[in-house]
């Protein structure tokens, strides 16, 4: 389950690197229009993705 959390949460930063923009709900974050709160959300997706993995990793017991 959290290498599936962690892929969907990559698949998500590098599709709103790619387009420059993405949706959640009812909010839009567009870089063009506020650059500092979309590198901010994207530095969460990015951190919430790499704590599931790094979770992933300690499941398999590749990591202590």
């Amino acid at each position: 389950m959290s290498l599936l959390l962690a892929l969907i949460f990559l698949a998500l930063f590098v599709s709103a690197i790619i387009r420059g923009k993405f949706s959640y709900g009812k909010a839009d974050y567009s870089f063009s229009e506020h650059p500092v709160q979309f590198v901010i959300v994207l530095s969460f997706i990015l951190g919430v993705s790499a704590l599931c993995f790094y979770r992933f990793l300690v499941e398999m017991e590749l990591i202590r």
